[in-house]
């Protein structure tokens, strides 16, 4: 089990238009313990409740946060932890 940032683009696009900067662009929203992205995607979106709730999740922000999306970043956290973006499909692998 490991423990990931997920960062929020500020203005999401959802994959269309021009890609955020990182991490200028992005707000820190969640800190999820999981084995790796594609579980950090399924704990933060609401699909049956509130993600906020999930016992995997530690918020980092006061307000509701929306469900993670495409164009939003995965960081793994650890020093030189790699990031992830997630694209349509998967991920995608930022410096």
């Amino acid at each position: 089990m490991k423990q990931y940032i997920v960062w929020h683009a500020k203005e999401p696009t959802f994959g269309f238009g021009e890609q955020p900067v990182f991490p200028e662009a992005y707000k820190r929203v969640a800190i999820v313990n999981s084995k790796g992205p594609d579980e950090v995607f399924r704990v933060t979106n609401h699909i049956d409740s509130d993600w906020t709730k999930n016992p995997e999740v530690a918020l980092l922000m006061v307000k509701q946060a929306r469900s993670t999306s495409v164009g939003d970043v995965v960081e793994e956290l650890r020093p030189d932890g790699k990031k992830f973006l997630c694209d349509m499909v998967g991920w995608k692998e930022i410096a």
